[in-house]
């Protein structure tokens, strides 16, 4: 290679980190969440020691005579959401979460070579005197996923080698999408941490939400991912250090895209022109979601299977989220077979034929991002009846950090 190829291949390298580099500290939302998360979440953090001597110093040389209490705090409302508005964001924010993941978990139920594992909503008791010793819980079944087999797997192996054809073309999206792709969806929304300070909150929740929900269906169905299947694949990021199907980023995105564009509905109306503006963002936040999730195959860390599902999980998370903060909605309960992400050809005989991850499915389908789910392919299904949502679906702390979001998307 001549000196200056290698001076631009090196340029490009260095652009490459600059760009990943910054990506990460755009991607704050996602960042403070996962701070939040860490332990830290009350920490002030500390001044410089002789910041703190000086202090020392100062006071001593102004307090004067000491005067008692002097100042009348008023007494906060015990379990009040408002009092939210008090506290540090980190706090906000494991204050929701808490809430969210207390009502909501995943559970297995193996069966065979095929273990089937849902996602659930808890009910709980919403009179304060009810909550003794001991009360019922009743669970709603929102997500059921059935794991492909290894057969399907190696047959969706082809179109990760035909994706690997893209990676060049996609390799700067590739590598700022490692973490939370927050900027991704700025680039659609007006999301100026400036004037969308709630807003990021409610995103950062509904990503890492969305996180510990996938995560745990990973753990159940425990699916390899595309280097597991051949030598050949050689992803152009580190393999991440968990289970392949759902995809976590595709969950992330969806659930991403369905709240902003509830959000947008708000501010821009759902009839006449309005409604034609609405539509407008809300095809392209799905776009871009699906792009994301489909950037994962080109690195070779995913199969389009795992797309699917998580794409699935994420337009119902979203819907989840909304109709936990808004009591209103529907919830339309999805299913995922895994066992039909390829089918026989045509002829009967020879190797399975995968079937791909398709965007206009979603596209087609999310006009409204509350509408029923696609139908793909008989692979993703509705599981059963709507469920509607009810004030006593309600999260008061999430209702909180919704309401100060829509304030922030009406007052423009």
């Amino acid at each position: 290679m001549s000196s200056q190829a290698t001076g631009t291949a090196m340029t490009a390298m260095t652009a490459m980190t600059a760009m990943t580099a910054m990506t990460a500290m755009s991607g704050s939302t996602a960042m403070t969440a996962m701070t939040a998360m860490s332990g830290n979440a009350a920490a002030a953090g500390n001044y410089d020691g002789t910041t703190a001597a000086g202090l020392l110093l100062a006071r001593d040389g102004i307090v004067g005579q000491w005067s008692g209490a002097t100042l009348n705090p008023r007494e906060r409302d015990l379990n009040n959401p408002e009092n939210l508005e008090d506290w540090s964001q980190m706090v906000r924010t494991m204050v929701v979460l808490q809430d969210l993941l207390t009502n909501s978990g995943v559970a297995s139920s193996p069966s065979g070579c095929t273990p089937e594992v849902s996602f659930y909503h808890f009910n709980r008791p919403c009179d304060a005197t009810a909550m003794l010793d001991t009360f019922d819980i009743t669970a709603q079944r929102l997500a059921g996923f059935t794991r492909p087999r290894n057969g399907e797997f190696v047959a969706q192996l082809e179109l990760v080698r035909d994706y690997a054809d893209l990676r060049a073309d996609r390799l700067p999206e590739i590598l700022s999408q490692a973490g939370y792709p927050v900027p991704y969806m700025t680039a659609i929304a007006d999301l100026h941490p400036g004037r969308k300070e709630f807003t990021h909150e409610l995103l950062g929740i509904t990503q890492v939400f969305a996180t510990h929900v996938v995560l745990s269906v990973k753990q159940a169905l425990a699916c390899h991912r595309p280097d597991a299947f051949s030598p050949q694949v050689q992803p152009v990021i580190p393999t991440p250090g968990h289970g392949a199907l759902p995809s976590g980023h595709a969950t992330e995105a969806f659930a991403m895209a369905v709240v902003l564009s509830r959000l947008i509905e708000a501010e821009r109306g759902d009839t006449g022109r309005g409604a034609e503006v609405t539509k407008l963002y809300v095809d392209q936040l799905m776009r871009q979601a699906a792009r994301i999730s489909i950037n994962r195959t080109v690195a070779g860390v995913h199969f389009p299977a795992d797309s699917m599902a998580g794409a699935m999980l994420g337009l119902l998370i979203g819907q989840y989220l909304i109709a936990r903060a808004t009591g209103h909605g529907c919830l339309y309960p999805v299913g995922f077979d895994g066992t039909k992400v390829a089918t026989s050809p045509a002829s009967g005989a020879g190797n399975l034929v995968p079937i791909d991850f398709r965007t206009e499915t979603y596209l087609s389908a999310n006009a409204d991002p509350l509408v029923a789910p696609p139908a793909h392919d008989g692979i993703v299904t509705e599981l059963g009846d709507p469920i509607p949502a009810s004030p006593g679906l309600i999260s008061a702390p999430l209702k909180f950090l919704w309401d100060k979001s829509l304030l922030e998307w009406k007052k423009r």
